[in-house]
């Protein structure tokens, strides 16, 4: 799969992205939010890790 063909999970959260980032997870792209382009979305690559360590910041871990 190339980049471009790459799925991308959008993340609205700072905390979330910050979250993320601090465990080695790259911010892929910022795009304007289409709810509200007053704030930013983050996007990084859709996988099972991602989605694990989201996981383990809603318990709190």
């Amino acid at each position: 799969m190339t980049k471009t063909e790459m799925k991308m999970y959008i993340v609205r959260s700072l905390n979330m992205t910050n979250y993320l980032c601090n465990r080695g997870f790259k911010i892929l792209k910022v795009e304007d939010s289409e709810i509200d382009p007053r704030f930013k979305v983050f996007l990084f690559a859709d996988t099972n890790e991602l989605h694990h360590t989201m996981a383990m910041f809603n318990k709190g871990v």
